[in-house]
């Protein structure tokens, strides 16, 4: 009698390993999207990173497919049945080029690479504490908070750009920069001698928030010339600044959203001009452009500057928000991107990109942080189209092109 019981567990525990062999899968949530799919659109599709619950290792990539109008939503654990379903702690941005797709996922210390198309992971690059992401001329670039992992008593916490060849993930150069580097942007301006071309000098500008350093937050730009890459000096703007675009002929402005010192100095609106116009990069800030426009985040299209104008509290509280545009022309804000009253829907913004054919506008919304987000989409006119649930704390948008 008692040989019975022993035969049914020694079957049992057959079954059980069997079953551990074999590739578990957890497959994307899928919601079909009323809007007309386009199999011919040059843009096939778009990812949507989520950042997850900062230190809970809860990233998720989610995909949009305009082929067939099909919205994705944790379509990494899908795509790589073999590795850990968690993609990582913390994204914070993402990219496109050349078929590929870049995650920073800051918590987890590393850049991701993946398949664009299949979204099948590739390779992992160790860096510490990883922000942004700019791609040109067959390398990534990506701003690093901390240069080291331990702080040393008494020294100031400095970042670092790290520079990565795209087709060879080994080649990598580091450079240091001011405190915590953030966003950056690329600038090319060109040499004339007798209105004619001779040269161009391009540079990459980053911003260093010093966000580590409070209450002593850093007031400058790191210059970086791309030909020897080596920084070659500051440019001063803003308490704070954790966001930049460049426009004009020659890249002459530089726009720098500054953050203050989150007391009494508020967020604003820096204007920098190159008073040189010979790509020496010697910008200096005018009196009366500077505006008190305290923006959550921007993205530049064209002449104008698509802006989530809010601030929030010291907990990260959205206080107000409102969605405008600015014209780089007027200087000044022209219009609303959001016309048809659906403002008040969107409780957490968090990020804004723009269609690159369409012109249809994406808001991220990561609403209470901890749970789903929401993803908005415009037309050109400010009217909603349509919106649909995300993983946790959306927070940046990525189109793909067919191959």
């Amino acid at each position: 009698m008692r040989e019975i019981p022993i035969l049914v567990l020694a079957t049992f525990l057959l079954l059980f390993s069997s079953c551990r062999r074999e590739e578990v899968v957890l497959y994307s949530q899928q919601e079909r999207v009323a809007v007309e799919s386009d199999p011919e659109s040059p843009v096939i599709g778009f990812y949507v990173l989520n950042s997850g619950v900062k230190g809970s290792n809860e990233a998720t990539l989610d995909y949009f497919d305009y082929t067939e109008s099909v919205y994705h939503r944790n379509i990494y654990a899908e795509r790589n049945a073999g590795e850990l379903p968690n993609l990582g702690d913390n994204g914070l941005d993402i990219a496109v080029a050349d078929g590929r797709l870049y995650v920073t996922l800051s918590g987890s210390h590393r850049l991701e690479i993946f398949d664009a198309f299949t979204t099948q992971r590739l390779g992992t690059v160790e860096i510490n504490n990883p922000r942004r992401i700019l791609i040109h001329d067959g390398y990534v670039y990506i701003t690093s908070y901390l240069r080291q992992k331990k702080l040393e008593f008494g020294r100031q916490p400095l970042g670092e750009l790290v520079r990565i060849k795209t087709t060879d993930i080994t080649d990598i150069r580091h450079i240091t920069l001011g405190c915590q580097p953030d966003n950056m942007v690329l600038r090319t301006a060109y040499s004339k001698k007798n209105n004619v071309i001779v040269d161009s000098i391009k540079s990459i500008f980053v911003v260093n928030t010093g966000e580590y350093n409070s209450p002593k937050f850093d007031n400058r730009i790191s210059v970086v010339d791309l030909a020897n890459f080596v920084q070659t000096g500051f440019i001063r703007t803003g308490t704070a600044p954790y966001s930049i675009t460049v426009s004009g002929g020659n890249g002459r402005y530089l726009y720098v959203a500054t953050s203050g010192n989150k007391r009494e100095e508020r967020p604003k609106l820096h204007i920098l001009e190159d008073k040189t116009q010979g790509g020496l990069n010697f910008f200096e800030e005018e009196e009366g452009r500077v505006k008190d426009l305290p923006t959550l985040s921007f993205v530049h299209c064209t002449d104008t500057l698509f802006m989530i104008k809010g601030a929030r509290n010291a907990f990260g509280e959205v206080l107000e928000r409102d969605f405008v545009k600015y014209g780089l022309k007027a200087d000044n804000i022209v219009d609303k991107f959001v016309t048809d009253g659906t403002e008040l829907q969107i409780e957490n913004p968090t990020s804004v990109a723009i269609h690159p054919l369409t012109h249809e506008i994406f808001i991220t919304d990561a609403r209470r942080g901890t749970s789903s987000g929401l993803l908005y989409c415009y037309s050109p006119d400010g009217k909603q189209l349509w919106k649909v649930k995300t993983g946790i704390a959306p927070c940046k948008v990525a189109f793909v092109y067919k191959q």
